[in-house]
């Protein structure tokens, strides 16, 4: 293979290599050609910043405190010393920051800083002096002083000053202004070289690549086809202009992919897939798009089943409350779980029916109710296995009824008696016997983890109702102690006092017998001397 052929089968390549050079030669001379112009211009900016700083040494620092000083002492109102106030804070601050600058570049004329920086001070001293003066009311001697003019020393001194310094500065501008126009002429010539060897390469290798274009092109629909296939069908023909829409398209759906996580990460379970449609659904069943929607389903369900769970959580915790609170009074205890468990379900009514004896014979008697009409229950109390309440009792299984009976029950409200839409009727039982019977009515149907809500709450309060019938039983039988023990106190006072008089009868009798003796004495003796 010859130089030409190899040439021919390599010319592109040649014709890259040939624009490398071009390229890397002129991106070496814009890099040294960059450098120099970074320095210059940092050079000019330090001096016009060096100027800036300078200037503001006479506008910002000497004026400020003039006008702050003239103003507080033709008006007298402390107020206007600001000005002054910050020049003096700000003073030291900027003649340090000058100094630094002027060090970096060396510049021997810094010694005429320290007399400005002198008379300042000095300046600043006097301002101090006569503001003392005018609080003192000796406002003649500020006048006079005042006069004297002290700023006229203090500006021959800035004057010199600055004069030199921007003789100077104006030097060093001067020579980076020469420097930045050598680094624009080198540049512009190689630009005309580059131009001149660069755009028959360029043209060149652009006809050469005109011919890969297709194949190109053809790789980046098949890109479109495995986007569409695997992340996201818009339903719509496949008709891409260029490269770059294909791109484009890829980035916006990873974006929206990304995007559509980050919500759901947010706990946003309602965000939708921009563009996704009942047309375009059945393409987007098994792709990226379709997964995601998948996923934010089973998020809702997720998010459902855990507002449940806390619902019955939060419902069991003030239930218990409620029952902590009235433990100690059964008709409160009764009438607060009814009128709690009928809000929490968005019921409208509810009654508790409690296991009692009657005659011996177990029944079931209304303790509480909320919101029904007094017609409901002529009789309170219900014999085992009588209606669906007893019924209840007896299957000992919740029994929830979306047919209501036909004149079993009616909401009363201002508008009339209406026929509720569901019925709850849940037995509540504790160490499986039941202990009462719940029945709650609404006009919403109540959704199953309701009634598992109410079963679970249903033991919680049978077991309270079981403590607190023990607790009354157990303070009856300590009530009846207590009266039967006050009753032999009573009873062996009683007898103590009965004790103490028969002692005394005992006492009287036996001082009578003395007596009764010591008379018969007496007389035996009588009888012997007679």
């Amino acid at each position: 293979m010859n130089f030409r052929e190899l040439l021919k089968g390599n010319a592109i390549i040649f014709s890259a290599a040939i624009m490398l050079v071009l390229v890397f030669s002129n991106t070496g001379l814009i890099l040294y050609n960059n450098q120099v112009l970074q320095s210059n211009t940092l050079l000019k900016e330090k001096t016009e910043e060096i100027k800036k700083i300078n200037t503001d040494i006479w506008n910002e620092i000497v004026r400020n405190m003039d006008v702050g000083f003239r103003g507080y002492i033709i008006t007298m109102d402390s107020a206007l010393l600001g000005p002054y106030t910050k020049s003096a804070k700000n003073k030291d601050q900027v003649f340090s920051s000058l100094a630094t600058l002027l060090k970096e570049q060396r510049y021997e004329g810094i010694y005429g800083l320290d007399s400005v920086k002198l008379e300042v001070d000095a300046y600043q001293e006097s301002c101090l002096r006569l503001i003392a003066l005018a609080t003192q009311g000796e406002i003649d001697k500020v006048r006079e002083a005042v006069k004297q003019d002290r700023g006229k020393t203090m500006w021959h001194v800035y004057s010199r000053f600055t004069k030199r310094l921007n003789a100077f500065e104006n030097k060093l501008n001067d020579s980076a202004e020469h420097g930045y126009l050598a680094a624009t002429r080198r540049t512009a010539y190689f630009q005309i070289i580059l131009f001149c060897m660069g755009v028959p390469t360029l043209i060149f290798m652009i006809t050469r690549i005109r011919r890969d274009k297709k194949q190109k092109l053809d790789l980046f629909l098949e890109l479109e086809q495995n986007n569409r296939r695997y992340m996201f069908d818009p339903g719509t023909p496949l008709d891409v202009v260029n490269e770059h829409e294909l791109i484009q398209h890829s980035i916006d759906n990873f974006k929206k992919a990304a995007g559509f996580v980050n919500e759901i990460a947010k706990g946003n379970y309602d965000i939708e897939w921009t563009e996704l449609n009942d047309s375009n659904k059945s393409l987007n069943q098994d792709n990226l798009a379709g997964e995601l929607i998948q996923m934010r389903e089973q998020m809702k369900v997720m998010r459902a089943d855990e507002e449940k769970r806390r619902w019955a959580s939060e419902g069991v915790a003030q239930l218990s409350e409620i029952l902590r609170l009235h433990q100690h009074n059964p008709p409160a205890l009764s009438e607060n779980v009814v009128r709690f468990i009928v809000k929490y379900m968005n019921a409208q009514q509810g009654s508790l029916f409690s296991l009692m004896e009657y005659e011996g014979k177990p029944s079931l008697e209304l303790v509480a109710c909320y919101a029904f009409n007094r017609k409901k229950y002529l009789n309170k109390r219900l014999e085992v296995g009588e209606g669906m309440i007893g019924q209840a009792y007896l299957e000992k299984r919740a029994n929830v009824l979306t047919r209501i009976p036909q004149g079993y029950t009616s909401i009363t409200s201002g508008l009339g008696d209406a026929t509720p839409n569901c019925l709850a009727i849940v037995p509540m039982t504790y160490n499986e016997q039941v202990e009462a019977v719940i029945e709650i009515a609404g006009f919403k149907t109540f959704e199953p983890y309701q009634v598992d809500w109410l079963i679970n709450v249903g033991e919680i309060t049978a077991s309270a109702m079981v403590s607190v019938k023990t607790t009354e039983k157990t303070q009856g039988l300590l009530t009846q102690f207590r009266e039967q023990t006050e009753q032999m106190k009573a009873q062996e006072e009683e007898l103590r006092q009965n004790m103490e008089e028969m002692e005394a009868t005992q006492e009287e009798m036996r001082r009578k017998e003395i007596e009764l003796e010591r008379r018969q004495l007496q007389l035996n003796q009588q009888v012997s001397e007679n």
